[in-house]
């Protein structure tokens, strides 16, 4: 009896813990998080390779900026931790033609939309120009 609970117990985290359990949508982080979307037509992207290297170094100025990214390729859909998730709404930014970087605003609206690659210096200071952000080094956090 013991070995069927542990049985049922870890089978149950691994449905916890598996990618389909980490569905979400992009609309989640509407109003919590300015998104980078990193899209590309090719399933292994040197372009999306190239822009997270020009992310290396800015985790503070991101966090500051409550950034957060995601992967998406024909492949799938990944968070920063190049971990699979099921990541809905993507479909709307999602277009055959385009490779490149999408900026949403916390408001949810297109800020940026740019070919790869884009300088980190170029998002971080297209948000601080943005009256949200503005108001945000106002208010102590």
């Amino acid at each position: 009896m013991k070995h069927i609970t542990t049985y049922i117990l870890i089978l149950g985290c691994f449905f916890l813990y598996s990618p389909i359990a980490m569905a979400q949508d992009i609309s989640d982080f509407k109003w919590k998080n300015r998104v980078l979307l990193l899209i590309d037509t090719a399933s292994n992207s040197n372009n999306i390779k190239q822009q997270i290297q020009i992310f290396e170094g800015q985790h503070d100025a991101f966090q500051e900026r409550d950034i957060i990214y995601f992967i998406s390729t024909p492949k799938g859909s990944y968070g920063s931790d190049k971990q699979p998730l099921d990541l809905r709404g993507l479909e709307k930014y999602r277009k055959k033609d385009f490779s490149g970087l999408i900026l949403l605003g916390k408001d949810g609206s297109i800020k940026l939309k740019e070919a790869f690659i884009v300088p980190a210096k170029t998002i971080i200071s297209l948000i601080d120009t943005m009256p949200m952000r503005q108001s945000e080094k106002k208010s102590p956090q």
